[in-house]
């Protein structure tokens, strides 16, 4: 009897996980037309190189700056170095 009681919990548990993991892959896919690339979301911005520290980032973005490379940087913090992305 307690065998069973365990068995029926742990189904119903089961379902309940299995419920809560699928309902958000049943979710609609976004409509193409809201695609943005990252561009655009960097204001027209593009990607330059990476750096280890921020300081190291800002420098070369003010350099570049000084030296009409571009007009804009922009120093981004990654998972592991800070990226650093310029306008023209």
């Amino acid at each position: 009897m307690r065998i069973r009681k365990l068995v029926a919990g742990v189904t119903l548990g089961s379902a309940l996980l299995v419920g809560a993991v699928a309902a958000p892959a049943q979710a609609a896919p976004a409509p193409a037309t809201q695609a943005v690339s990252t561009a655009s979301v960097m204001g027209d911005m593009v990607f330059y190189d990476d750096f280890w520290t921020q300081s190291e980032c800002k420098q070369v973005g003010r350099d570049g700056q000084k030296a009409k490379m571009w007009k804009v940087y922009s120093c981004q913090k990654s998972l592991w170095d800070w990226d650093l992305y310029v306008g023209y």
